[in-house]
C-alpha cells in the first residue's frame, strides 16, 4: 500500500518553529523536554529543525509537556479569546500529519491536561512505525472500521464503538475498507505527571 500524503515543507517548517518557540517559552532545554516526553534529544532536535516529520504521538507528548494545545503546534492561532472556554464548530482547518487528516478540536488558553483530535484515516495509508507516548488514549469510531494494532495484536473497532488504552504501549491505527473517522482524546495521566515531577 502506498502511504498517504505527507506534511508539506511549509507545514513542517511551521511545526518546527512552533515547537521550538513553545519549548523556549516554557523554559525547557532539549534535555528537559526529552525527559518529560520520553522522546530522545536527537529526535526532538530534528523535529525543531524541520528535518523530521512529527508523529501524532510526538505531537501529543510535546503538547502535554509544554502545556499547549496540539493546534498551536500545528500553526493555528486563536487570539480572539482569553476565556477558559473554546467552542469548536467542526469547520476547523484539517492538517495532514504522517498520512492522517487531523483536525484539532480541543484546547483553550492555558489548557494542557488533555487533547482531542478528529482524525480521518485512509485505507491506503501505509504502515508506519508504532506510536508510543506517555498517558492514555480514548478513541471513538465515528464512521468506518478502525483496526488498532496494540502490543502486537490487532483489534477491530466498529463505528459507534470505542477503545481506551495505556498509550505507553506500541500502537498503530489503520482503516479497513473505507476512510475511517475517529475522535481521539489523549491525556498525559497521573503516572507521567508523577515521573515528570520526581
Amino acid at each position: 500500500m502506498a502511504p498517504g500524503p505527507l506534511v508539506t515543507d511549509a507545514a513542517l517548517s511551521i511545526i518546527a518553529q512552533r515547537l521550538r518557540t513553545a519549548r523556549e517559552q516554557a523554559g525547557y532545554t532539549l534535555d528537559q523536554l526529552a525527559a518529560l516526553t520520553g522522546l530522545s534529544k536527537a529526535h526532538l532536535s530534528r523535529l525543531e529543525s524541520g528535518e523530521r516529520q512529527p508523529s501524532i504521538g510526538a505531537l501529543l507528548s510535546s503538547a502535554a509537556a509544554l502545556r499547549v494545545p496540539v493546534s498551536q503546534l500545528l500553526g493555528d492561532d486563536d487570539a480572539t479569546t482569553t476565556s477558559p472556554l473554546t467552542v469548536y464548530s467542526g469547520g476547523e482547518t484539517p492538517h495532514e500529519v504522517v498520512g492522517l487528516q487531523v483536525v484539532p478540536c480541543s484546547g483553550y488558553p492555558g489548557s494542557g491536561a488533555l487533547e482531542a483530535l478528529r482524525m480521518t484515516i485512509s485505507p491506503q495509508r501505509g504502515p508506519g512505525p508504532a506510536a508510543r507516548h506517555r498517558g492514555e488514549e480514548w478513541l471513538y469510531v465515528v464512521h468506518g472500521t478502525l483496526e488498532i494494532e496494540y502490543d502486537g495484536r490487532c483489534y477491530p473497532v466498529l463505528a459507534g464503538s470505542c477503545a481506551h488504552f495505556d498509550a505507553d504501549h506500541p500502537h498503530r491505527l489503520a482503516a479497513k475498507g473505507e476512510p475511517t473517522e475517529v475522535l481521539v482524546v489523549a491525556a498525559q495521566g497521573v503516572r507521567a505527571l508523577w515521573n515528570a515531577h520526581r
